[in-house]
């Protein structure tokens, strides 16, 4: 035997006795092994409640708050609650630099008449396990009204929480235009915006990509009007750009332009991409109002799930995910047209299921790219368009591209309770078609127990 090939044999020899010893001593029968853990997806619950915390519920203590507003207001005070601040500003101001206190209440109704830019006020106190409380003042027996009229820039701040009060004014709260402003959370508060919009405008609006874990809840917005009365079309209720992690869930939204509208492609960098728009409630006020989902949501998960709109839906610029099963667009009532489109990138990898598409819905219409959504379990009371064609339910099922679309699919108007409490108005009939027709045995279209719930 060659002399070189001696430790190489005695190596195998070795590791075989290795392997073969950690086999005895293994006493586990492979029948009783764990079985890997196959995730529900219909759950889409692939984030942390951390990321968007709830309101407190426990009592703060006296030395974390501040206050503005009320009896003796003047921004020489100290912010006690003897002692207020005056002004929205100067709370702002001197809870960017705290490293100790982290609730400032709104104690009366304020106004802001001038611009805020919080840019090169400081990091303030947020961190993930204390966040910043920006509230209206638990002892006021009406929630505060925050009037803004003038651009409000919160830049450089992370880990806040919004929640409780009222919004009134021509202008809305801008998060992270320059600087990382992640973890924003907005709850409960109710809003009336007036005057003209403008581009890229609302009540809030998470800024590119420095404003990463976007959290909008339980909120009540009406806008200042459609483009009919003259306001800008790109205004909005809630808008983000190129943000990776956002959640949109049980808002109530009416009376403008685009009630919801993200658009551009989420940055990869930020980790894998979730995007949760849930449980909204759009009621259209006139012609023209259209939630406009425009972004690509790369390397992870889209979500449009449990949403009623009454006005047409949108989705376009590449606004579904760039791995299959990663976009999903389930259990909602479009009571107008879904438009799935072009854009400068067709849309994608769409699973499309147990939705009310009352209007038309059009798949890639007027352009040649090839469809690479599926859809079934739907209910359909329009035709189909797909690039140039227009189809029925039975044409299309029997043409449609990829094969065996729609197969559960149905077809015809439906049928809603009566009720005069939207949205639960929206709650299929017991003769109505797609009653207890989806894929998990539920009524095809949105839950209405959980549309726009507020806590």
């Amino acid at each position: 035997m060659n002399p070189q090939l001696k430790p190489t044999i005695f190596l195998i020899a070795l590791m075989f006795c290795m392997l073969n010893s950690c086999s005895n001593n293994d006493t586990t029968p492979l029948s009783e092994e764990e079985p890997d853990e196959i995730p529900d997806q219909s759950e889409f619950t692939i984030y942390s409640d951390q990321d968007y915390p709830d309101i407190p519920s426990f009592e703060i203590p006296d030395s974390a708050q501040r206050y503005i507003g009320g009896p003796n207001a003047d921004d020489s005070n100290n912010g006690s609650k003897s002692a207020p601040w005056a002004t929205f500003d100067k709370g702002l101001r001197e809870l960017a630099v705290s490293s100790s206190w982290y609730c400032l209440n709104l104690a009366s109704d304020l106004s802001i008449d001038s611009p805020i830019d919080t840019k090169f006020y400081g990091p303030g106190p947020g961190t993930p396990s204390q966040f910043v409380y920006i509230r209206s003042d638990p002892s006021v027996s009406t929630p505060i009204t925050l009037t803004i009229n003038a651009r409000v820039e919160i830049d450089g701040q992370q880990h806040w929480l919004w929640y409780g009060f009222k919004m009134r004014g021509t202008e809305g709260v801008n998060i992270g235009d320059d600087r990382p402003t992640y973890h924003h959370t907005i709850r409960n508060i109710q809003g009336n915006m007036s005057g003209q919009g403008g581009d890229n405008h609302g009540f809030f609006q998470a800024l590119n990509y420095n404003a990463n874990y976007f959290g909008v809840f339980n909120c009540d917005f009406t806008g200042p009007g459609t483009t009919n009365d003259g306001i800008h079309g790109n205004t909005a209720a809630i808008i983000a750009f190129r943000v990776t992690h956002m959640r949109l869930e049980n808002n109530r939204i009416s009376n403008t332009p685009r009630p919801l509208y993200y658009k551009h492609s989420n940055q990869p960098a930020f980790g894998t991409a979730s995007i949760h728009i849930r449980n909204n409630y759009h009621k259209a006020e006139g012609i023209g109002e259209y939630c406009f989902f425009a972004g690509r949501a790369e390397a992870g998960t889209f979500e449009i799930s449990n949403n009623i709109f009454e006005g047409y839906v949108e989705i376009s610029n590449g606004g579904g995910s760039e791995q299959p099963e990663g976009h999903f667009i389930s259990h909602n009532t479009f009571l107008s047209d879904l438009k799935i489109q072009n854009g400068n990138d067709p849309v994608i990898n769409a699973t499309i299921t147990n939705n009310i598409i009352a209007g038309k819905f059009e798949i890639l219409r007027y352009h040649n790219n090839v469809n690479t959504n599926t859809s079934n379990y739907q209910l359909y009371g329009d035709h189909i368009y797909y690039q140039t064609h227009k189809y029925t339910l039975e044409e299309w099922q029997a043409s449609s591209i990829p094969s065996n679309q729609d197969t559960n699919s149905l077809s015809g108007q439906p049928q809603f309770l009566e009720n005069q409490d939207p949205p639960k108005h929206y709650e299929l009939a017991p003769n109505s078609t797609g009653k207890q027709a989806a894929s998990d045995g539920e009524d095809i279209g949105a839950n209405t127990s959980y549309v726009g719930v507020k806590q």
